[in-house]
């Protein structure tokens, strides 16, 4: 084999990889936004929603088919800590 034939086996097999590209992990995604407007604005909804999405997201995520799993855990952690601080809050008053 000569050295442009080496090129395009090199190509042929970067083409490849790049066309099984991995999906988003839409779970994991919404929990991680509203993880972080829930610590912003309305904290205890949108901690709650980000907490089950991110379950969700942990629970069904394939990492043959998905990526950004760390958008699911990111999600429920902080989601945890967005009930945890509203309930505090709440407590106090």
């Amino acid at each position: 084999m000569d050295e442009n034939e080496v090129k395009q086996d090199e190509n042929l097999n970067t083409n490849e990889t790049n066309s099984q590209e991995k999906a988003l992990n839409i779970c994991g995604l919404l929990s991680f936004i509203f993880s972080l407007v829930g610590l912003i604005i309305f904290g205890l909804p949108l901690g709650i929603a980000a907490l089950v999405l991110g379950i969700i997201g942990i629970n069904k995520f394939d990492s043959e088919k998905q990526k950004c799993k760390w958008m699911a855990i990111t999600g429920t952690a902080v989601g945890a800590v967005d009930v945890v601080f509203v309930l505090l809050f709440a407590s106090m008053l």
